[in-house]
């Protein structure tokens, strides 16, 4: 089991590789599967913390929770994930 900062580094790295930024979202279970490293388990946990420091932001959907990326918090998100542009 890794770190709960390496597991919310590797969630909002995904989304922003994805794209899941301010209108575009993706479910809450893609991420599961694309990051299949970790239990589905620890991944809604990190999602919860990451949701706590507003850095996402979760809304449902008739198919469950979607994930998206704050848009105004872009700027802290690449330097959490090392993004050089």
């Amino acid at each position: 089991m890794k770190s709960n900062a390496q597991l919310e580094k590797d969630i909002l790295s995904t989304l922003f590789k994805h794209g899941c930024i301010g209108k575009h979202h993706t479910p809450v279970i893609n991420l599961c599967r694309n990051l299949n490293q970790y239990s589905c388990k620890e991944i809604k946990k990190g999602v919860k913390s990451l949701r706590k420091q507003q850095y996402v932001n979760l809304y449902k959907t008739y198919h469950g929770l979607d994930i998206r990326l704050v848009p105004s918090k872009l700027s802290e998100i690449k330097k959490i994930i090392d993004y050089e542009d």
